[in-house]
């Protein structure tokens, strides 16, 4: 006779990795416990010599940092992270990669991460490319969206990974591998509380701008014109991601 699943066994779960403290999931906490999936997070900024495991998920979401992904000497956790994201694609594991997660993913593929002519951070036109039409997230998108930005690296679009969405400034702003390993520099997971922690927070280390457009007034003034439509996006994308997982 088999032997009955406990509770705990039966339970598909999806490994977090947080790179920070402060850069949590955001909203894809609630909309994967939404589709009856649970969270195990692992923050390397209180547990850097920490070693996750990759078996046993059914998912995988590594979150974004102010490091860069070629900064291992200083973070070696960040090796970790690479293992991760790497046997996750191997092994066609659900996996989103968002900001550093996103340039992790296109490191360990094989690409040059390095700086971006132009540093993004605040709210930026996004258009979405051919790959988006049909994908199983993407196709959410109108082809031109306002969204969060919150980084200075790029990278080359990996050998095999399809482009999903570009900016003027930034051409690689999202790429899928495969059926379901998504890179996304931007942020749809992000909410309002967030953003204004991440204002306060660059505004006192000098990181933002006096004025323009990466201020902390023009930040938050088009937070208040933005924010509406990139919750809607960051629910619909992320709840098919979800999906995914829990499928």
């Amino acid at each position: 006779m088999p032997r009955r699943k406990n509770r705990a066994e039966s339970m598909t779960k999806v490994l977090v990795i947080r790179n920070v403290s402060y850069e949590t999931e955001g909203m894809l906490e609630a909309l994967l416990r939404d589709q009856g999936l649970t969270l195990d997070i692992v923050d390397f900024q209180q547990e850097p010599s920490a070693e996750p495991r990759l078996d046993g998920y059914r998912g995988l979401v590594v979150m974004g940092g102010p490091m860069g992904a070629n900064d291992t000497d200083r973070f070696p956790f960040l090796l970790e992270v690479e293992r991760l994201c790497s046997e996750a694609m191997e092994r066609s594991v659900p996996l989103v990669g968002v900001c550093l997660g996103a340039q992790i993913m296109a490191k360990v593929l094989g690409s040059e991460v390095y700086p971006n002519p132009v540093r993004e951070v605040g709210w930026y036109d996004l258009t979405t490319a051919e790959g988006a039409a049909g994908d199983a997230l993407f196709s959410e998108l109108e082809p031109l969206e306002v969204v969060l930005q919150w980084h200075g690296d790029t990278f080359d679009l990996p050998k095999d990974a399809v482009l999903l969405a570009s900016s003027p400034d930034c051409v690689n702003q999202a790429f899928r591998y495969g059926e379901n390993g998504y890179a996304v520099q931007f942020h749809l997971e992000i909410l309002e509380s967030m953003i204004r922690e991440w204002v306060r927070r660059d505004a006192a280390r000098g990181w933002l701008s006096e004025e323009g457009r990466i201020s902390a007034p023009r930040i938050l003034a088009d937070t208040d014109t933005y924010m509406s439509r990139s919750e809607e996006l960051g629910r619909r994308v992320y709840t098919r991601f979800a999906r995914m997982i829990a499928a």
